[in-house]
């Protein structure tokens, strides 16, 4: 435990917990997630939320849009998965994928600047959309993020040790 981070920044096995930013960081990746539930029509003649599906639209034009986006969740999956198990004695796998979390953060925030190009790419769209645009700017944010910040880099690096007899 070092002694440039507040106690109340350490979780329970003083590792350092994942902070705002980071969080941040997975709130944004899993956007496939939530726009699909926020524009999900619920049972039968259910109209769905009015406008709610034009957002849909412009930020996944087709199916195949959405498709990738939830496909380059995984990465991020992964990691949501490490920090789930992060505890003493966790397995080798969990502390791997605890180690890379950078990389894997990053790996899904490139996958979405990809993604971004795919349906232009595709002639599904004629030209890319403001919001899409938005998304390329955010993803780099948090390329640079991730890879320039103490606080990421520190907390990636502290994984709870078995306690010693």
């Amino acid at each position: 435990m070092s002694r440039l981070y507040d106690f109340n920044q350490y979780d329970r096995y003083f590792s350092l917990k994942v902070n705002t930013g980071l969080w941040l960081v997975m709130l944004y990746l899993m956007r496939p997630y939530i726009v699909l539930i926020g524009t999900m029509k619920m049972g039968r003649g259910s109209s769905g939320a009015v406008g709610v599906e034009g957002v849909r639209d412009i930020l996944y034009p087709d199916n195949f849009s959405i498709v990738l986006a939830i496909l380059a969740t995984i990465p991020a999956l992964l990691f949501m998965y490490a920090w789930s198990r992060r505890k003493p004695g966790a397995g080798a796998l969990v502390i791997k994928l605890w180690k890379q979390g950078a990389n894997l953060l990053g790996a899904a925030a490139a996958m979405n600047i990809v993604i971004v190009f795919v349906p232009w790419l595709t002639g599904a769209v004629v030209r890319i959309h403001a919001l899409g645009w938005v998304q390329v700017g955010f993803a780099i944010v948090i390329i640079g993020y991730l890879y320039s910040s103490r606080r990421a880099r520190d907390t990636f690096a502290d994984f709870p040790v078995e306690k010693e007899q």
